[in-house]
This record gives C-alpha cells, structure tokens and sequence, in this order.
C-alpha cells in the first residue's frame, strides 16, 4: 500500500562546507526536533510547526505557503493546538534573538523552517568528531523543568543537560578514566524514568559511566565490559550505541535497567541488567536466561562457538541444520562492521521482544528476537531451555530490511508507534526514505529526499499525527546531508575546469498518511 506524503517545511538555515544535521529526533511530547550539524558543532532545536496544520489546505507532494507568518509569539506546541499551556517562544528578552518568533519569514514562498534555539555549550569540536543526543523520556512543553535534553561530544568533554526553553546549560556530568583524566563520551541515553544518565564509547577503556540526573559533577559509578580494557572477558569493542527496552505496562517511561548495548571494531551487541552488576561480573550479568550475547565478536567468537549438534543421522535434519547455519552467518556477518544504533519494538507492537540494529557498511537494518540468545539450546522438548555446554549457538535474525548502506556514515531508522512501520534512511546512492512493513519485510513505499540520489538521508524520526484521523498518520522527520569532495565541473574546453561545493545539508518534515 502506497503511502499519502506530503512535504510541510524545510530548513534553510544550515550553511557552510560540509556542515550538515547528523541525524535527528522529535521531543517525547511532539514538539520540538533536535539535531547536531556538523562542522559548526551546534545543536539545533526546532520547533515542530503544527500552526500550519490549521491554516493550509496543501497538495499533494508540495510545500506550506509562509504568506501568513504574521504570527510572531504563536504557540507552537501540540498544548496551543488541543489546550492551553506554556509557550516555548515565551523566554526571557535576553535570549530574544534566538527566540522562536524568528521562524516567521515573509520574503521567501516556502515557508522557512529555522532553529529556534541553538547550544554551542563546550566550544567547537574538532572537525572529525561526532555529536550525541538524547531526549529527557519525560519532557513536556507544558512543563519547563522536563524540557532537558544531553548532549555529549566525546574527546575531554563532559556530558551537558541543555534546557530546551533558554538553550542554557543546567548541569554538566564528568567522568573520568583510570588514570583521574575527564574523559568524554561518545554515546549519552537516558533511563526510561529519566533518573540516571548513561555515558560511554570511552576510547581507553570498556566502560560505561552512569550518573544520577539529580546529582551533577562527578559522582557516579563505573561498570565495567571486561576486567581490563585488552582481558579476554567481556564484550570487546568500543561502545557505539545504546537503548532501553521500554516498560510492558501502561507506562511506557516505567523504571527499566534492561538494555542493549553495540561495539565498533569487533560489532557485537550484548544485553545487560545494570542491577546486577558487580565486581565479579562485568557491567551486570546479560539477562534472559544467561544468554551470551545477540552478536558476537568476529573471528575469534567463531572460533570458540559450536554451530550445531549434528546428532541425527536423515538428510532431511542435515540439510535442515545447513541452510539455518548460511541464514546465522548471513545475519551475524552484516552486524560485524560496527553498530550504529539500536533500537527496541514498542511494547504496544505485535512483539515487543524484538531488538533492531543498523550497522556500518551493511546493506540491512535487522531484526533480532531476544528471548532466544546465544548459548541456549532450543529446549529438551518440554518446554525447559537449557544452556549448551561447551560452546555456544549464535542467534538468527527475524527480518532483515534492505537500503543502501554501503557507507561509514550513520544511517538512521525508526519506528511508528505501534512497531507496525519502519522507516529506513539510505545513502547517497538512492537519497530515499524506505517504508517497511515490519513483520513481512516487504517494502510498502519509497519516500524521495533527494533528487538524482546525491546526498545521503542520515536521520529520520517519526511522531503520530497531532490531527490524525488514523493510526497510521504521522510527522517524518529526514536529515540529509553527508561528507563529501567538490565536484569538478568539465566544461566544453578541456583545459576549464570549476571546482564546485556541494550544497549544505537540510532537515525536512512529511505529512505521512
């Protein structure tokens, strides 16, 4: 089924040589959309423009009209549309120039969509860093004190919480290494309840730094991936990403301590509980029946691992065990270069104990069912699991989800709300957004970024409909842009040649029904 998408706005405020957004993500409530460009080093909040669902009747595939932007100190939150509630734009003078008032722009036909705040907190980072985000889980427009985000930059940066109405910094959080050096983070999330802070992708040991959000500075624990950063134990890698598994209850920012965990340079996704971490165990024990890990540690892992018990003696169970053994290999073979997020189902989708990941150089968003890891036998037939002895059994993928992955770039995807749809950004080769139904694999649509394929689509997220009539309405949010080399332009004489730039990265918003 083909969908409905038109385009609302576009951002035209990032400027400069290889500066692009890196991705992007809407606020828990809706309102707002973060994103870091990448050669200025900000972090840029946008507001989520839902005024415009009001005013204009749009066609199919074409732009917002900005003819009415006379309304400077407009609310701009989903609280202004059904309620009343509290303004973003509605900050102290001081901070006017940066104010959410300025998205309004009367010269340009399309309606312009301009960072209404922007965080430079720690001052430029160098040019080959990366930037990470993360949403307070309980943040809301009609309350100020949850409107938080953190950002981290790795390098000797500390993790920043921003406030989301002023752009100030309201805390900072300091790890440090072995050796008492502050050393910062490449990856930051949340706890689902918002009351801890996780920072890691440490580059001189394996180690995650947890924080009380409460309690800034440097009081926090460390736990630990192995004994030592070269030990044998413990998963290998340094980390890259990080997600929580969602509360099954009715709340779905309940208190969890289960998450996943993804390494570069061997890829590897491990699961832990940080209860029950100890000096014995490394960074806690990895739950769900003790299993070892979703995705292992290359080579050496292969080594170690026992395939499959060939106990019987028909060629049907033979060839069984062979095709299953190429179905593991090619599922565990496309997370090896590296993983670059993590993501788990809703709890409200069909399987909530479904884990996807993206990594580096993959052609394949995968899929991974998590209440059958690695180490564990298929059971004894009475429905008892038990540990294989000896070796241990790879996990198989569910799903796996093509695009045009063939990049050391991030490449994002998401979600809808009910884990029905998943949304897949592609590189420059096809500048497109693909739409996969989740549970068949098929692919439903193609959402066409970039014209001609030329820039990469690198972040995509995905909200429901404030105005919606269906479930499956919903705002998309794409971040294109990537690092790229001036073209030459050949003219008709050989001896003209032009260098010429390359344009800017963009953000842009879709009406999906």
């Amino acid at each position: 089924m083909l969908l409905n998408t038109q385009i609302i706005c576009r951002s035209n405020d990032i400027h400069g040589h290889e500066n692009f957004p890196m991705g992007c993500a809407f606020s828990p409530d809706g309102t707002c959309l973060l994103t870091a460009t990448a050669s200025d080093g900000k972090f840029r909040l946008y507001d989520t423009p839902f005024q415009l669902f009001e005013k204009h009747n749009v066609q199919k595939g074409e732009p917002y009209s900005g003819d009415d932007g006379g309304d400077n100190g407009e609310n701009h939150s989903i609280d202004n549309v059904t309620t009343t509630g509290p303004q973003h734009d509605g900050i102290e003078n001081e901070i006017a120039t940066q104010s959410h008032s300025q998205n309004q722009d009367h010269t340009q036909q399309q309606h312009p969509w301009k960072a209404s705040l922007t965080s430079h907190q720690g001052g430029p980072p160098p040019s080959a860093s990366s930037a990470s985000y993360a949403w307070y889980p309980l943040m809301t427009s009609s309350s100020p004190l949850t409107s938080l985000y953190a950002t981290c930059r790795g390098n000797s940066m500390p993790i920043h919480l921003i406030d989301a109405y002023t752009s100030q910094l309201r805390a900072s959080y300091r790890p440090y290494n072995g050796v008492d050096e502050l050393e910062g983070p490449t990856v930051v999330e949340f706890s689902p309840d918002g009351s801890r802070i996780y920072g890691t992708g440490f580059k001189t040991d394996r180690t995650i730094a947890v924080f009380d959000t409460a309690i800034p500075g440097r009081e926090g624990r460390i736990m630990r991936l192995g004994k030592t950063r070269r030990s044998s134990d413990g998963q290998k890698g340094i980390p890259s990403a990080m997600a929580f598994a969602k509360s099954s209850g009715g709340d779905n920012n309940g208190p969890s301590n289960v998450f996943a965990l993804g390494t570069y340079s061997p890829g590897s996704i491990y699961i832990y509980d940080d209860r029950m971490a100890s000096d014995t165990n490394p960074a806690g024990t990895i739950v769900l029946h003790c299993g070892s890990a979703v995705v292992g540690h290359g080579k050496a892992f292969a080594r170690k691992k026992r395939r499959f018990d060939n106990t019987a003696n028909d060629n049907d169970e033979g060839e069984e065990n062979l095709f299953s053994s190429a179905r593991v290999n090619w599922f565990q073979s496309r997370a090896r270069g590296g993983i670059t997020q993590l993501i788990w189902a809703p709890p409200t989708s069909n399987n909530p104990h479904v884990l996807y990941s993206a990594s580096r150089r993959s052609n394949a968003v995968l899929s991974w069912d998590v209440r059958a890891l690695s180490g564990l036998d298929f059971g004894d037939g009475a429905g008892n699991s038990r540990k294989r002895s000896g070796g241990s059994r790879t996990i198989s993928g569910l799903q796996s989800y093509a695009r045009d992955g063939d990049t050391n770039q991030r490449l994002e995807f998401d979600l809808d709300t009910n884990g029905n749809r998943l949304f897949v950004g592609s590189g420059s080769s096809e500048g497109v957004v693909k739409v996969y139904d989740v549970s068949s694999g098929k692919l439903h649509d193609e959402i066409k970024v970039v014209d001609g394929g030329c820039d990469a689509v690198n972040g995509v997220s995905y909200i429901p409909h404030p105005f919606g009539k269906n479930d499956g309405d919903g705002l998309l949010a794409v971040s294109v842009g990537s690092r790229q080399f001036f073209q030459e332009d050949l003219s008709d004489n050989e001896g003209e040649r032009e260098a010429v730039p390359r344009n800017s990265g963009f953000l842009q918003l879709y009406d999906v029904k």
